[in-house]
């Protein structure tokens, strides 16, 4: 198993453990997750570059929940940071909270071919 797959597998597993083991649903969150959290950074982007707080904080605390939901902690963490500075309006923080919060999803995002590839497959994951 290379690196990339056993990360892949890593990020499969918390799901499999939130879906007890449903394969099915496992996939649809992944596709979910796969859609919508790119989505969610580039609006977070734009309104953070047009100062639009409130959107870019609703955004990131949909953004949050779902990595809370998912037990994906790098990025609930870095989405939790960005969310504390938009409510705070610690303003000179966000772009850096930003940054890491799109790196966070951008490692995901990294690995959704191998997460899908997996999960498409009818072979046994444990």
């Amino acid at each position: 198993m290379t690196n990339k797959t056993a990360e892949a597998m890593a990020y499969i597993q918390i799901i499999l453990n939130k879906t007890k083991n449903n394969r099915n649903l496992t996939l649809t969150v992944f596709k979910k997750l796969f859609e919508e959290l790119p989505l969610q950074v580039s609006i977070i982007k734009k309104a953070l570059k047009n100062k639009h707080y409130a959107l870019a904080q609703q955004t990131t605390h949909k953004l949050h929940g779902s990595a809370s939901f998912c037990g994906f902690m790098d990025i609930q963490n870095a989405a939790h940071a960005l969310e504390n500075c938009l409510i705070n309006k610690n303003y000179k923080a966000i772009d850096q909270n930003f940054l890491l919060l799109q790196q966070a999803v951008l490692i995901l995002a990294r690995h959704q071919s191998a997460i899908m590839d997996i999960l498409n497959q009818g072979e046994s994951i444990n």
